[in-house]
């Protein structure tokens, strides 16, 4: 019987394998797009790194493939589909474009959601969108990109970052910035991730998605997602792209004989022209006839280069995925000295422990080595007179150049020698998360995260013997070294649930979350060093002025929220969001905040009315309210303290302390209530497809200065007392203008319009000293009118002014006979523009692909910092500008003026209407066919050049616009070639 048994079970076994192995079969088919054209490229998975490519002509084929086996089609520009295999032998797909694809998944809070069933308001930008534009900062992939959101360069230095705000300022005093998250986790606006790491980015930006961030939610949020490995076949990818670094527009300099006529005229003007000897030396004489006229300019600046390398390798199999990349980054900048070295490498993994227990890991580990040129070089170079002799007959540097009144003036050039000067930044960063996810049963799930990110940075700056520094101190180097130490750690918990109900779908989601910052920084320096050699390594053996300082900062949160998300009938959706914060920098009774949001939306679309109307193929009404922090109130600032000090007795110094800051213990965060009403609409299966969202948000607990009584013992102490509105409009909309064979062109155009008001600050008054009107934008422009230039037939009229024809001419606002800075100054305008537009353009022919991209700020004002210093001396070499003379009679620049001081008034030359619009980035790019390129190995081989700032319209003739005038660095244009390659 037992013999019989076993027979069985072995008949039975070999019969089960026979029939697996009849069951797996081999299955052929195509993929074609809706017109009927074979899609080239078509990436086929099947699970656990069986997966294949369509051919030239859109075929495939699988072996081993079972009929319960999933397929799935992705490709690029595409919906992805999935099919199961079943009975059939040759499978036939048909791809839909993804103009506009509500199914898509969007990071939230916490969580992800559909794109169909969101409430508030988010935008999104795809990994396309991220690297179609090389950029040595992802966040530049933003800019124009999101309604609502105004960026500019902070400087055209290498490593430089920019200031942003999402939907304009609140804080008067606090940061504007939004809360940048990279997989969860905390990062700060430095981000030094690859773009090409990068899977998505989010933009937060109502109450509904941002209260669920609490007290550092006010400013909106971006949320970065890096790339994970994916099941199925190996990829490897090489991305690179390199080129040339140039200045854009910026005011000429005076060369040698129009700086001569300039200071001429300050002295005919000022009655003390007798002959040019007067202003010029024998040497200055000298070399004006042999017709030397030194650009400082040319030789403090160089060609900038920038370029960057990456590589990956990304794949998994059904329980473990991964994904490593390695990436290089050199920039040399415009002035010489500037340069940068970045060093970077990723590793994501994922493994399935079990069915119902998931753990992932994700580590970031990043270095950077730059050197700054010397502070400066870029402005002083623009006021060093052209008659100079900046190198010795044998080639060396002259190390005083000048002559005359200036020839003490250290050469320029001295300084951009490494043995002179010295100023670098060592930094390395490590930043990383982890985490657990188990399915506690179905439907609820729990998952723990665990954030790290450790910084520490070496700053040293050295100026040696030879250094500018050293002339105007006692020929004594100069060295300094700073080490800083800044770590932040955060636990998350989340349970969350989701389940139908029939036509009732409830998510739900309750969390903890702990964090805590330890910043930490020692400084030392000192003057006068035996041997240059050391630079700043060897500060014991300063001689003089050795000083010593040190700093801790730590603060933590505590953090409870939850959401709950309900939809019925997938048509009404309601989304309830609570956070609580706790912090460790707020006094007792305020430690608190609580911060509520709610959200409702309604798809029109799947109402009978409009559920058979083809041309509507989306329309959804979108309403939130809710409450979210500006977490501005800093460690101690509700302590107090106390600093050193002495008395004098007698020529004895008697140390002891005194407080430095009056206390304030009811210091709380400041708030910001936000009101949005969004409209989703698409046309024609979302070819076209539009977002509107306009918005209003009220700010309160405004941290600002409050004057106190002089019985106190100070001025003024940080209190709540101030209040801001915003309300504007953003709309986003996309469309597919030409979607034929061989030729397409997508199109996405945003706007975002915001107007700011304050609304009250300290006793209601206007705060002329810190820019601050009630009724006006956070930042604005204050002071006198610039109407023109004194002429001479108003020069009897001028001299009620106490001015002479020549000079500069502003408004009498209340026409009493005199300007007054109480009666007669007014507000130019306002620092942030009311208007953001941008215009992006994706045409493909082909294999070819031409991308171009607009963008433009509007109702702002700039200061052009070139003018503004053009008249400073007339002994400067400044910008080149249309000058009054009594035989030029222009009403744009005044008369020369002769001497150091400044005009009256001189400070109105600079503003300027700050409207432009730019060919922001120029791209075209030629995609190897894939009949030409898979024989050696290849899936993707995509060549590119790239022209970034070149082209810019605007009033604002001399100068790039987008760096408001600034005098000490210029913004730069790039023409980078380069190639993305798929193995």
């Amino acid at each position: 019987m037992k013999q019989n048994s076993k027979k069985l079970s072995i008949i039975l076994a070999m019969s089960m394998l026979w029939m697996m192995s009849f069951a797996q079969k081999a299955i052929t088919g195509s993929v074609k797009d809706a017109n009927g054209e074979p899609l080239i490229g078509v990436s086929i998975s099947a699970g656990s790194s069986h997966g294949t490519v369509t051919d030239v002509d859109g075929h495939f084929s699988l072996k081993d493939v079972s009929p319960s086996t999933i397929l799935k089609f992705s490709y690029v520009g595409y919906n992805t589909q999935e099919l199961k295999v079943g009975n059939q032998n040759n499978i036939n797909v048909i791809l839909q474009s993804s103009y506009e694809s509500l199914d898509e998944v969007v990071v939230v809070g916490y969580g992800v959601m559909k794109k169909r069933d969101l409430s508030g308001s988010i935008s999104q930008l795809k990994p396309k969108d991220i690297t179609a534009v090389p950029t040595t900062n992802v966040l530049e992939s933003l800019q124009g990109k999101i309604a609502g959101l105004d960026m500019t360069p902070s400087s055209g230095a290498v490593g430089a970052g920019f200031s942003f705000n999402v939907r304009g300022n609140r804080s008067l005093t606090a940061s504007n910035a939004p809360l940048i998250l990279v997989d969860g986790i905390a990062y700060g606006s430095d981000i030094t991730i690859n773009p090409n790491d990068i899977e998505s980015i989010e933009v937060l930006k109502d109450a509904s998605t941002t209260a669920i961030y609490g007290s550092r939610g006010a400013n909106g949020v971006i949320i970065i997602t890096t790339k994970k490995g994916k099941e199925g076949k190996t990829k490897v990818e090489f991305n690179a792209y390199a080129g040339p670094v140039m200045k854009t527009r910026m005011p000429e300099t005076m060369n040698a004989q129009q700086n001569v006529d300039f200071q001429r005229e300050a002295l005919v003007a000022a009655g003390s022209y007798t002959d040019d000897s007067a202003f010029l030396t024998s040497e200055q004489q000298e070399l004006l006839r042999q017709g030397v006229s030194i650009d400082w300019l040319d030789l403090v600046m160089q060609s900038g280069f920038t370029q960057n390398y990456q590589a990956s390798i990304s794949g998994g199999t059904e329980r473990t995925q991964a994904s490593f990349s390695l990436d290089y980054q050199n920039e040399k900048g415009l002035l010489r000295g500037d340069q940068l070295n970045r060093y970077g490498g990723r590793l994501n993994i994922t493994h399935k422990l079990a069915n119902a227990l998931e753990v992932g890991a994700s580590m970031h580990l990043n270095y950077r080595n730059q050197n700054s040129s010397p502070s400066g070089a870029y402005h002083y170079a623009r006021t060093y007179s052209p008659l100079a002799k900046p190198y010795n007959e044998d080639g060396s540097i002259n190390r005083l150049p000048l002559y005359g009144s200036s020839s003490t003036s250290v050469n320029l050039l001295v300084d951009q020698n490494k043995d002179n000067y010295l100023n670098e930044t060592k930094a390395y960063r490590l930043f990383g998360t982890g985490y657990l996810s188990w399915n506690i049963v179905k439907r609820l799930n729990y998952r723990t995260n665990l954030g790290i990110d450790l910084q520490s940075t070496t700053q040293g700056l050295f100026q040696g013997i030879n250094s500018s520094f050293a002339q105007g101190n006692s020929n004594r180097a100069y060295a300094q070294k700073t080490e800083t130490h800044n770590n932040g750690y955060t636990w998350e918990n989340i349970l969350t649930y989701s389940n139908d109900f029939g036509v009732h779908h409830l998510t739900a989601m309750v969390g903890h979350s702990m964090s805590k910052g330890h910043y930490e920084s020692l400084s030392a320096d000192g003057k006068g060093f035996a041997f240059d050699a050391a630079q700043y390594h060897n500060l014991t053996s300063a001689e003089a002025d050795k000083n010593i300082s040190s700093s801790l900062t730590e603060s933590s949160m505590i953090s409870y929220f939850g959401r709950i998300y309900y939809k019925l009938l997938d048509k009404y959706m309601l989304t309830l969001t609570m956070r609580a914060d706790g912090s460790s920098v707020l006094a007792e009774g305020n430690k608190w905040g609580y911060f509520p949001s709610v959200a409702g939306a309604w798809r029109l679309k799947e109402e009978n009315f409009l559920k058979n109307v083809d041309a509507v193929s989306d329309l959804k009404l979108r309403l939130s309210y809710g409450l979210s922090g500006n977490s501005a109130v800093s460690a101690y600032q509700t302590t107090g303290g106390l600093n050193q000090t002495y008395y004098d007795w007698n020529g004895t110094a008697a140390y002891g302390y005194r407080p430095y800051g009056l206390a304030n213990k009811d210091l709380k965060w400041e708030k910001t209530r936000v009101l949005n009403f969004g409209i989703d609409y698409g046309m024609f299966n979302n070819r076209l497809y539009a977002t509107i969202d306009l918005y209003k948000t009220w700010t309160s607990d405004l941290l600002l200065p409050m004057l106190l009584p002089g019985h106190t013992g100070f001025d003024q102490v940080i209190s709540n007392i101030g209040k801001t509105e915003t309300k504007g409009i953003d709309i986003t909309i996309t469309g597919a203008i030409v979607d034929k064979k061989d030729f397409k062109w997508n199109a996405d155009l945003t706007m975002g319009h915001t107007k700011e008001k304050i609304v009250s600050i300290n006793s209601d008054q206007d705060d002329e000293l810190n820019g601050w009107f009630i009724g006006q934008p956070t930042q604005v422009y204050y002071d006198y009118h610039k109407i023109g230039i004194w002429q001479s037939n108003e020069e009897a009229e001028a001299a009620k002014y106490g001015q002479k024809p020549g000079d500069i001419k502003v408004e009498d606002v209340n026409h009493d006979g005199q300007i007054t800075p109480e009666a007669d100054r007014m507000i130019i305008g306002q620092r942030t523009p009311k208007l953001t537009l941008g215009f992006n353009n994706k045409l493909q022919y082909k294999a070819w692909e031409l991308d171009f991209f607009l963008y433009g700020r509007f109702g702002h004002t700039v200061i052009n910092n070139f003018k503004r210093g053009f008249i400073r001396s007339g002994w400067q070499n400044q910008s080149v500008y249309d000058y009054w003379t009594p035989t030029n009679p222009t009403n744009d620049m005044p008369r020369p003026l002769y001497g150091d001081n400044n005009p009256l008034y001189a400070s109105t030359l600079g503003y300027e209407k700050g409207d432009f619009v730019k060919i922001k980035d120029i791209t075209l790019a030629y995609n190897v066919p894939l009949k030409a390129i898979s024989k050696i190995g290849l899936s993707r081989l995509r060549i590119y050049g790239t022209m970034k700032n070149f082209f810019t319209f605007s009033g604002v003739s001399d100068y790039d616009p987008e760096g408001n005038g600034s005098i000490y660095y210029p913004i730069t244009k790039e023409l980078v070639f380069g190639v993305n390659v798929a193995f």
